[in-house]
Order: C-alpha cells, then sequence, then structure tokens
C-alpha cells in the first residue's frame, strides 16, 4: 500500500509483444492498485530496441574475450594429438563449444575487432552509460518498475533454434535492468491459451 509503481509503457508497444501477455500483465497492475493500494503510473523507458542490441554487443563481447583462453593448453579439454596450438584451439573450440557459443564468439569477436570496435562496441557502452542516467531520472519518482518479462511465452521445442539470432530480440524487456545492474524478478501472472506461464518483471533500484 502506497507504492509508487512505474509502468514502462515503451514496453507495451513492442513489435512482436503478444495481446495475452499485454492483457495479464495490464490485469496485474490493475490489481495493484485496487486491491492493494499501489499507485500506478506510466513512465518512459525510450528505444528499447538499441538498448537490446547494446546489451548483446556488450554481452558477447566480454564471452569472446573471456573463451578465448580455452585453447586447449592453458584451459580446456586438452586435446590429444594436436601438433599445434592452432589445432589444439581448433579443436576444443570445434568439439567443446555447442553451435550457440560458437555463434556469440563469433558476433562477439566481429565487434571488437579492427575497424568495427568504434562502430560497434563503444557505441554500445555510451549507450548502457546513458541507460543508469535514464534509470536514475525514472526512480527519482517511482519506487518500482514493472512490464512484461518477454512478448511471448516459451518456445516450443526446438523454435529457439529456428529462430537463430532473431531469438535475442525476445529479451528486448529484461536486458535494460541487466545492462543497467539492477535488480529484477520475473513473477507467473498468468497462463496463454495453451497454458504457458505468462511474467510480471519487476525492477528495483
Amino acid at each position: 500500500k502506497g507504492l509508487r509503481i512505474g509502468v514502462i509503457k515503451e514496453a507495451f508497444q513492442a513489435k512482436n509483444l503478444s495481446n495475452e501477455v499485454a492483457s495479464a500483465v495490464k490485469e496485474s497492475t490493475d490489481a495493484m492498485e485496487r486491491k492493494l493500494g499501489a499507485e500506478i503510473v506510466d513512465v518512459s523507458l525510450t528505444d528499447l530496441k538499441a538498448k537490446c542490441a547494446a546489451y548483446y554487443i556488450n554481452a558477447l563481447s566480454e564471452a569472446s574475450a573471456n573463451l578465448a583462453r580455452y585453447d586447449g593448453v592453458r584451459y580446456g579439454k586438452r586435446g590429444v594429438g594436436s601438433t599445434s596450438m592452432k589445432v589444439a584451439s581448433r579443436r576444443i573450440r570445434s568439439e567443446e563449444f555447442g553451435d550457440e557459443v560458437r555463434q556469440r564468439i563469433l558476433v562477439g569477436t566481429f565487434s571488437l575487432s579492427a575497424g568495427y570496435s568504434d562502430k560497434y562496441y563503444n557505441k554500445a557502452m555510451a549507450i548502457r552509460r546513458n541507460l543508469s542516467q535514464e534509470f536514475k531520472k525514472i526512480f527519482s519518482g517511482v519506487d518500482v518498475l514493472v512490464c512484461p518479462s518477454s512478448p511471448t511465452t516459451a518456445y516450443k521445442l526446438g523454435d529457439y533454434f529456428k529462430k537463430g539470432v532473431k531469438s535475442y530480440e525476445d529479451d528486448l524487456l529484461t536486458v535494460p535492468a541487466s545492462l543497467a545492474g539492477l535488480p529484477a524478478i520475473s513473477l507467473p501472472c498468468g497462463t496463454d491459451q495453451a497454458g504457458m506461464p505468462i511474467g510480471l518483471q519487476i525492477i528495483g533500484n
């Protein structure tokens, strides 16, 4: 009671937001106001798509740099029969890393490569800094933020791999908190017609 809750209005304008998810989250925020006595206000967190891209550039660049140590000599499984460090490195990264890990390393390495770090990585870091200031301004007027955890409910088995890097778009609503280093939690707030749970995300300061 008395809690001032900010609803991120741009989250409900996401292109791939399902009607079922939007309805369930809105019903939950209405219940917070009517039954629990919270004050609900709309807040703005601009350009979520750019923030999602910035998160992945940061995260995949860090993954690429950190996983570079797995060369089959210092870290990782020793490549038996490898005739050189280059062969050992190629073997461990092809045999021990899955498709998703290799994909993330490739994207991260590209964003850090000569000629592209200014174009991608440095811009992503600037977005990250601006996001922290944006959240600071928002939290000067509210206690917590809420929005859907994901634009859709969970994939059917196998669908994630069919989407490839496009699946990263489904993290549109969870990455801002991670990028800014803020605590967040996802709670179930309903189910869709197929019985899959719908998530409500609460972001703290």
